[in-house]
């Protein structure tokens, strides 16, 4: 058996999108799918695996259907029903506020 390596670093994914659905938990307490439509589109659902305490507190803090969000990560794995890998989450993007501050 041979392995190849990838000294490719994986792409990034950056989108804006909205809760289409309340987040709910996966596997564990710190384990969660959300899913979303992405900014300009209207026709794809986008699943959405973030897990780690940092993002546990964050989704309880801020995500319920509805809420926009910001999301970087990396692709999912194929099969696996997951589009994005979250590695980071923001919910109510500031930079929408309509007074401009943050």
């Amino acid at each position: 058996m041979t392995t190849e390596t990838n000294d490719q670093p994986e792409p990034i994914i950056w989108f804006e999108g909205t809760l289409i659905s309340s987040p709910r938990q996966n596997r564990s307490a710190e384990d969660w799918l959300l899913e979303t439509m992405a900014m300009g589109t209207a026709t794809r659902k986008i699943t959405i695996h973030a897990s780690g305490r940092e993002h546990s507190e964050n989704i309880r803090d801020h995500a319920r259907k509805g809420s926009r969000l910001m999301v970087k990560g990396t692709a999912g794995d194929e099969g696996s029903g997951i589009d994005i890998e979250a590695t980071s989450l923001a919910f109510d993007p500031s930079h929408d506020e309509p007074d401009g501050n943050r």
